[in-house]
C-alpha cells in the first residue's frame, strides 16, 4: 500500500515533469507534448571519447560536474576508468543531467526563500523535509538516477513553498523563544510549573521559564529575531524578559544566568532592540552580537568577540569589553582583564574530509599559554545543531564517539590560565560515511606460479585513486588512474606476493600471487666421447644418430636441438645424473647443430656446438708393396695405409694406426700363408683385405726333360720339361741344348699350373741333346738338370 508522503511525492513529480515538458513546448513551437518530450525519457546522446583528455574533462566538457564520471561509466556498463580506452563511443545523460540539476537549482531558490523568512524557527519539520529531500536528491544525481532527482528535489521545492507561507504567517504573531535544539538532557520549569520536567526540540519558552542542561548535554534557545543562546552543560537561566512592540517592532530580552555558561551570538542588534544578560550581582547589556559569559560559585567571566562592546557593571565597577577581550570579575568585586587567546590551529581531519564510520578523531596543535580547551562538533557550520562539546580538556587530541551519518563541523578554542576562552579556530567540515563496500583491485602482472630468473619482479595493476596500497606490507605509489608498477625484490624460492587495498573506510581487498625464483646458473654441457666421430665430425652410417652428452644443469630442465641456422629441431630433458640424449638427423654432407639447456623460465644456461656427417663408405686398404707370391724369408713385412680408419686387425690381432698408416711384421710358416686385414672407420665402416704368400725352402722337382723332333729329323725341335713346385713355377726357366756341332740356349716358358715348361727352335741339323736346365720357383729355389 502507497504512502501518503509517497504518494504526495508522485503527485509533485508528476506535475514537476509536467512543467518540464511544458518548458520544451514553448522552446520549440513545431515540437509537440507528448512521451519523447520527457527530457528524462530522452535518448542519451553519444559522443565519441577522444582520449585526448582526462574522463573527469570529459564530463565537465558535456555534464558540467567532473564528478558525475561514476554516472557515466554505470550508464556504458564499465566497472573502471581502465575500461575505457580511446575511440570508445559513449552514451551521454545530456539532457537528463540539464533536467535534473534544473529541479535542483528550483528547490534551492525555494529553500533560500523560506529561511529568510525565518522558516528554520517558524517551521523547522517542514524546510527540514526539503533539505532532506533536497541532500537525497543530491544522492541520486551522484548514482545517475536522474528521475529520482527530480522527484525529490520537486518535494523539496513544495516542502520549502510550504515553509514560506508557515514562517510569512508566524511572523505576523508574537512569537516567545524557542528550543532549536537539544543534546542530552535539558529540563525546563515555566512559572505555573510546581517541579522541572524535560524539554523538548521545538518548545516554545516564554518569559520566567527556567532552563537547565545536566552533565554532557546542550541546548539552544533561538528568539524571534533568530538571536542565539547556546547553554554549556550543567548551566542554569531563566528568561526573564520577552517583549516586542507590534507597532514600533522594538524587541526587549533580557536572561539571567544563574550559574554554568553559555554563548551568544545576536542577530545584528538595532536602535530598537534591547538585549540584557543578568549574572547575580552583575549586569550586563551589550552592543556586542558575539560573547560568551560563565558564572559559578567563585567568579563571573565574560568575553567579547565582536568590535561591539561589552557593558558590565559591578558594584560600583564599571567594564567596557571591546573586541576580542575577557574579564573575570570575583564575588567581592576583583577584576582581572586579559585579551583572549589567538585562534588555536586544527591538524585533522582536514576541512571537507570524508571519515568513515561512527567516530572521529579530532587533533589540534598544541597553544602554548593554554590550560585547556574547548572543542564543538555540530551538524550545521552555525553550530545551532550541537553534538558534542567538550569544555577543559587537556590533550590536543579528542575521540567523539556515536555520530550519525553525514556532515559534520567541528571547532577548537583554547582556554587561558584564568579560563577564559580564546578565539575559536577556523571552523572545519568532515563528512561521516558508512563504507563497507571493498575497493577495486586487480592484477594484471605476474600471473600465478610464474617462474623467474633474475631478481625482482614487476608487479602491474590497478585499483582506485585514493586507496592505500601496500606490497608485502611496504607502501606502493597509485596513480591518479588507479594504476600502479612496482619492482619486488625476489629471494631464491618461492616467493609470495601480496597486494593489500585499503580505502578511506578501512574496507580491504588483496590479491595474492605465488612466483618462482631460481636464479640463473650457467650450465655446462660436455658431449660423450665415446660417441664415433671422424676428426672433429660425429659421423653414423646412417640418416640419423643419437647424440649422448652430460650437463651440469639440474634434472628436468629442457635441452633444445638447434640447427645451424638456431632453428628448434627438436628437445629432451635433462635425465638422472645429468644425462641427455636425442636423436639427430645426418646427411652425406657435414652439418652444425648446438645443445641448449633452458632454464625453466625459457633462457639459455649453456650451450655445446658439434657437427655430424653420414659415413657409409668403408674405408681402403693399400698396401705399400703387395706380399711376394712366394718368398723363403720366414719375416714378412706389409705397411700401408687405411685410410680414415681408426681401428684395424690383421688375422685378428691388433695393428697400431697413426695417422691411417700402418706397419707391421709377421712370421711365415712353410706353405701357403694367408692374412686376412681388417679395419673399421668411426661410423662403423668395415673394410676386408686377404693377402696371401707362400714361404717355399724347397726347390721344384724336375720329373721328365726330353728334346723331340715332332716333325722327323733334321725337322724343328721342341724342349718339354716337365717339373713341379708348391710355389709354383716360374714362367721362365734357362736352357742350353747342343744341335751338332752348336750350342743354343733361351728360356723355356713355364705353365705353372700345368707344370709343363716347353720350347720350340727352328729346324738345324745335326743331333740335338739337352745340356742343362734351370727350374726356378717363385721362392727363388732352382732345380738344375
Amino acid at each position: 500500500m502507497i504512502s501518503p508522503a509517497d504518494f504526495k511525492r508522485s503527485i509533485r513529480t508528476a506535475l514537476l515533469l509536467a512543467i518540464l515538458a511544458l518548458s520544451v513546448v514553448i522552446g520549440s513551437a513545431r515540437l509537440p507534448v507528448s512521451a519523447e518530450t520527457d527530457p528524462l525519457s530522452a535518448p542519451y546522446e553519444q559522443v565519441r571519447y577522444s582520449g585526448d583528455e582526462t574522463l573527469r574533462e570529459f564530463v565537465a566538457k558535456y555534464l558540467n560536474d567532473p564528478d558525475l564520471w561514476p554516472a557515466v561509466l554505470k550508464i556504458n556498463q564499465m566497472a573502471s576508468p581502465a575500461d575505457l580506452t580511446p575511440g570508445t563511443v559513449l552514451e551521454m545523460p545530456v539532457r537528463q543531467v540539464a533536467a535534473a540539476d534544473s529541479a535542483l537549482m528550483t528547490s534551492l531558490v525555494a529553500i533560500q526563500k523560506a529561511t529568510a523568512e525565518g522558516a528554520r524557527l517558524f517551521a523547522p519539520n517542514e524546510i527540514g523535509s526539503a533539505i532532506n529531500d533536497r541532500e537525497t536528491a543530491v544522492v541520486h544525481r551522484g548514482e545517475g538516477e536522474w528521475r529520482e532527482v527530480v522527484a525529490f528535489s520537486g518535494s523539496a521545492t513544495v516542502a520549502a513553498t510550504e515553509a514560506f507561507d508557515i514562517a510569512v504567517a508566524q511572523r505576523d504573531k508574537a512569537a516567545e523563544a524557542l528550543i532549536t535544539d537539544i543534546h542530552g538532557d535539558v529540563e525546563g520549569r515555566d512559572p505555573a510549573e510546581a517541579a522541572w520536567s524535560d524539554r523538548s526540540l521545538n518548545d516554545i519558552l516564554v518569559e520566567f521559564e527556567r532552563l537547565r542542561t545536566l552533565s554532557n548535554s546542550t541546548t539552544q534557545v533561538t528568539f524571534r529575531d533568530l538571536s542565539r543562546l547556546r547553554l554549556n552543560p550543567n548551566s542554569n537561566a531563566t528568561i526573564q524578559r520577552m517583549r516586542s512592540d507590534p507597532l514600533t517592532g522594538k524587541e526587549v530580552t533580557k536572561v539571567s544566568l544563574s550559574n554554568g555558561d553559555f554563548y551568544a551570538l545576536l542577530n545584528q542588534l538595532s536602535d530598537r532592540d534591547s538585549f540584557e544578560i543578568d549574572v547575580p550581582g552583575i549586569k550586563t547589556t551589550t552592543e556586542s552580537d558575539d560573547f560568551w559569559i560563565k558564572n559559578d560559585d567563585q567568579n563571573a567571566l565574560f568575553v567579547n568577540y565582536d568590535s561591539a562592546e561589552l557593558d558590565i557593571a559591578s558594584g560600583q565597577e564599571n567594564v567596557t569589553l571591546g573586541k576580542d577581550e575577557g574579564v573575570v570579575i570575583s564575588r567581592d568585586g576583583q577584576t582581572a582583564r586579559a585579551e583572549v587567546l589567538e585562534r588555536t590551529l586544527l591538524s585533522s581531519p582536514q576541512d571537507r574530509a570524508d571519515v568513515y564510520g561512527n567516530a572521529v578523531d579530532l587533533v589540534w596543535q598544541e597553544y602554548s599559554d593554554a590550560a585547556g580547551y574547548w572543542f564543538e562538533v555540530a551538524a550545521d557550520p552555525g553550530f545551532n545543531r550541537m553534538l558534542s562539546t567538550e569544555w577543559g580538556i587537556k590533550p590536543t587530541s579528542f575521540r567523539v564517539e556515536n555520530l550519525d551519518p553525514g556532515v559534520h563541523y567541528w571547532r577548537v578554542a583554547a582556554l587561558d590560565k584564568l579560563g577564559l576562552p580564546g578565539k575559536w579556530s577556523e571552523t572545519r567540515k568532515f563528512e561521516l560515511r558508512i563504507d563497507d563496500t571493498p575497493p577495486f583491485l586487480t592484477l594484471f602482472a605476474p600471473s600465478e606460479n610464474a617462474q623467474f630468473e633474475t631478481g625482482t619482479v614487476e608487479v602491474l595493476g590497478a585499483s582506485e585513486h585514493g586507496v592505500r596500497l601496500t606490497l608485502n606490507g611496504d607502501n606502493v605509489d597509485v596513480g591518479d588512474d588507479g594504476g600502479f608498477l612496482i619492482a619486488s625484490v625476489l629471494v631464491p624460492g618461492n616467493n609470495q606476493l601480496l597486494i593489500v587495498a585499503t580505502d578511506a573506510a578501512g574496507n580491504t581487498s588483496q590479491k595474492r600471487r605465488q612466483v618462482l625464483y631460481e636464479p640463473r646458473k650457467a650450465a655446462e654441457i660436455t658431449l660423450d666421447q665415446n660417441m664415433p666421430r671422424s676428426g672433429d665430425v660425429l659421423v653414423s652410417r646412417t640418416g640419423e644418430m643419437t647424440v649422448m652428452a652430460t650437463t651440469t644443469a639440474q634434472v628436468g630442465l629442457e635441452v633444445v636441438l638447434r640447427d645451424g641456422a638456431g632453428g628448434d629441431v627438436g628437445r629432451t630433458r635433462v635425465g638422472g645424473g645429468g644425462a641427455l640424449g636425442i636423436t639427430v638427423p645426418v646427411s652425406e654432407t657435414v652439418a652444425g647443430y648446438s645443445l641448449e639447456v633452458v632454464s625453466q623460465g625459457g633462457s639459455p644456461l649453456g650451450q655445446v656446438a658439434f657437427e655430424v656427417q653420414r659415413d657409409s663408405v668403408a674405408p681402403e686398404i693399400a698396401l705399400d708393396v703387395p706380399p711376394p707370391r712366394a718368398t723363403t724369408d720366414d719375416l714378412l713385412d706389409l705397411t700401408g695405409l687405411v685410410g680414415d680408419a681408426v681401428t684395424a686387425t690383421l688375422s685378428g690381432e691388433d695393428l697400431e694406426i697413426f695417422d691411417g698408416f700402418f706397419a707391421t711384421q709377421v712370421n711365415l710358416s712353410p706353405g701357403t700363408n694367408v692374412f686376412e686385414f681388417r679395419v673399421e672407420d668411426a661410423a662403423g665402416n668395415a673394410g676386408l683385405l686377404v693377402v696371401e704368400t707362400v714361404l717355399d725352402l724347397e726347390p721344384p722337382e724336375i720329373l721328365d726333360a726330353r728334346v723331340t723332333r715332332p716333325g722327323g729329323d733334321n725337322g724343328p725341335i721342341e724342349i718339354v720339361v716337365e717339373a713341379r713346385d708348391a710355389s709354383g713355377l716360374r714362367q721362365a726357366a734357362p736352357y742350353l741344348i747342343e744341335v751338332g756341332d752348336e750350342e743354343f740356349e733361351g728360356y723355356l716358358r713355364c705353365d705353372s699350373a700345368g707344370g709343363i715348361c716347353r720350347a720350340s727352335l727352328p729346324a738345324a741339323s745335326g743331333d740335338v741333346s739337352l745340356v742343362e736346365v734351370i727350374v726356378q720357383d717363385y721362392a727363388g729355389n732352382e732345380a738344375i738338370r
